[in-house]
């Protein structure tokens, strides 16, 4: 936030449009102190585009909240845990061998690199 930061004070701070946005999440979540609800809110009261994307961003997070939570099946959860242990038990060897799959094959390089290297003489000796 621009002005160094939130200050107790009489005046309230102004925010912009990009500060009032990024504080959608906390006012929708009601964890804003209340000087800092109050910019919000006042900033919407005078900016329709704020005011226009608070209110879907307000109504998206209602549908959200509305929607009846699922537990995912132990088989899956068991899945995506040894996914994670496995990758971090491979770690930089796990991504070296990802990568051995898409390797540039050195029987094609090592003729380009001779074919750069005598043009480049050509060129230097021209």
């Amino acid at each position: 936030m621009s002005g160094g930061g939130w200050r107790s004070t009489d005046v309230e701070p102004r925010l912009d449009h990009r500060e009032a946005r990024a504080l959608f999440l906390a006012l929708a979540d009601e964890q804003l102190p209340a000087p800092q609800e109050q910019a919000v809110r006042s900033h919407l009261d005078g900016c329709e585009e704020c005011r226009q994307g608070w209110d879907r961003y307000a109504r998206t997070v209602e549908r959200v909240r509305s929607v009846e939570r699922e537990k995912a099946p132990p088989a899956l959860a068991s899945l995506v845990a040894s996914r994670v242990r496995r990758q971090r038990r491979f770690g930089l060897k796990g991504l070296h061998l990802a990568h051995a799959q898409h390797r540039f094959p050195v029987e094609i390089l090592i003729p380009l690199l001779l074919a750069a290297a005598v043009g480049a003489f050509l060129l230097m000796s021209a």
